[in-house]
Parts: C-alpha cells; sequence; structure tokens
C-alpha cells in the first residue's frame, strides 16, 4: 500500500520547468517518417506495371484509395481517361463513367457526394467526384464493384 500511496504522491508532483539542466524539455524531437505503406495486390491485379495509370497514382491515395489496385482498375475500365463512358447498357440498362468506371445506378450516392443534382452523371468526368464515389463504394463493398 505504502508502495502504491508513494507513486500518486510523486506523479502530483509538478513537472519541472525547462532549464539548463533539463535540455531535453526544451527542444522538440524531430518526428518519425511516416512507414511506406506496402499495398498487397488482390488476386485478380495482375503484377504487370504497364497495365496501370500511374499519372492517376497520388489521387487514389489522396482519396485514401489501395494505390497499385485502382491504378490497375482505371486501366482495366477506362485505359486511364477520366472522360471514359461505357455507353454500352449493362443488364440493369445503367451505364458506366469517369476513370473507375462508376455505374449510373449509383445516382443518389453520386448527387450527395458530389453535391450535384439528381441525376448529374456527368460529374463523375471529373476525377475527385468519380474517385469520392469510389472510396465510398470500397468501403462499402470492397472490390467487389469492381468483380475483384
Amino acid at each position: 500500500l505504502s508502495t502504491l500511496l508513494a507513486g500518486t504522491a510523486y506523479a502530483d508532483q509538478p513537472k519541472p520547468k525547462p532549464t539548463q539542466t533539463h535540455p531535453a524539455t526544451q527542444t522538440q524531437l524531430p518526428r518519425e517518417p511516416m512507414p511506406n505503406i506496402i499495398e498487397v495486390l488482390p488476386s485478380g491485379v495482375p503484377k504487370d506495371e504497364k497495365k496501370r495509370c500511374p499519372q492517376w497514382e497520388p489521387k487514389f491515395r489522396q482519396h485514401g484509395l489501395p494505390v497499385k489496385t485502382f491504378s490497375y482498375i482505371a486501366w482495366r475500365e477506362s485505359r486511364c481517361r477520366i472522360r471514359a463512358h461505357n455507353t454500352t447498357l449493362n443488364r440493369n440498362k445503367s451505364h458506366d463513367l469517369g476513370v473507375v468506371q462508376i455505374n449510373s445506378s449509383w445516382k443518389t450516392v453520386t448527387s450527395q457526394i458530389c453535391k450535384a443534382p439528381y441525376g448529374d452523371m456527368t460529374v463523375l468526368f471529373k476525377i475527385d467526384c468519380n474517385l469520392k464515389v469510389a472510396k465510398y463504394l470500397y468501403d462499402n463493398g470492397g472490390l467487389g464493384h469492381w468483380s475483384l
């Protein structure tokens, strides 16, 4: 019990003020650099670096998407073209738009996320809107939205 109380008494004492005898309290230590994150590619993503969209990789990182995976998805879906538009109707009569080919059935999500009028899917031709919706889909269903 006396050991416990002694620790409590020590913890209650005021911290020393910075002085010449306590130089560590005067300076800030440099921060450690953030570690590089190693991305494990899903089985459906080839290792072939030619099947990527490196010009969009900073944007994938900015939007919190797995960079190499979405770099491949963008290559596979649009060949890296932000204005790609698959006008061939899907089974449900929808179509796909933008660099990662967001399906037109996501009207409500697109409208809310991109602050666009309901039904205006042309906003998906803007990279930030396209990737914000992609991030929503990725967070709510994963890579299955892109058959990976």
